[in-house]
């Protein structure tokens, strides 16, 4: 880890830093480009709820990260359901993406300040979006914001055998693209995120901690 300047205004990262060396941006979704934690954890309350449990903002915030199939046991526990079956984790992920739909329909995400790196680096840069969000629920994401056309892929939890922290889903977005991984810079939220990337050979901006950048694993 190392500090990309010295006095970095915290107002204007991650929009200041100099991209010049890297030939792709690789951008995390929720808490990176739009804050959808709030909708995303509304969505399993309710669908906990409905099921006689309580989940909580904090629950969702203390176990997201990796793919859903991860995910959902680890939020059902911390719900006190306890450990569940493959059938219960295909039923949850199945009503939350119902439920998260119905959330999005009333309740716009607000955009972070990395977003506005999209349009800026738009035509003069490969752009990938890696996230560990259902393809349904990243693609509407996408379509509300309007930023699906900034993105030449889109990878998301479904598209991949292992999720974050492994370096699977930073190395599928650079293969997409075509660049090689020491050839793009990622940008995070999660400490699972930060790991994937630099195990992917990447570095990674954290876009919570002004002026600092995660340098890549060695090979």
């Amino acid at each position: 880890m190392s500090s990309l300047s010295s006095g970095l205004d915290e107002a204007v990262w991650p929009l200041a830093c100099n991209l010049d060396a890297y030939e792709a941006l690789l951008f995390d979704l929720d808490g990176t480009l739009v804050d959808t934690m709030p909708l995303h954890s509304l969505a399993y309350a309710a669908v906990f709820e409905g099921m006689g449990h309580r989940f909580t903002m904090d629950d969702y915030i203390a176990n997201v990260g990796p793919p859903a199939r991860v995910a959902i046991p680890a939020f059902a526990l911390a719900a006190g359901m306890g450990t569940i079956d493959d059938d219960m984790i295909a039923t949850i992920h199945r009503e939350k993406k119902v439920r998260f739909k119905e959330v999005l329909a009333t309740q716009k995400a607000p955009s972070l300040a990395a977003s506005a790196l999209l349009a800026r680096h738009a035509g003069n840069k490969a752009i990938a979006l890696v996230s560990s969000g259902n393809r349904d629920g990243v693609e509407a994401i996408l379509a509300t914001m309007g930023w699906r056309e900034y993105f030449g892929a889109v990878i998301s939890g479904d598209d991949v055998t292992q999720g974050k922290p492994h370096p699977e889903p930073y190395l599928m977005g650079a293969a997409a693209l075509g660049v090689a991984p020491e050839r793009c810079i990622v940008f995070e939220d999660t400490q699972a995120g930060i790991l994937s990337g630099t195990a992917a050979g990447m570095s990674v901006i954290d876009v919570t901690q002004a002026g600092v950048i995660h340098a890549p694993n060695a090979a």
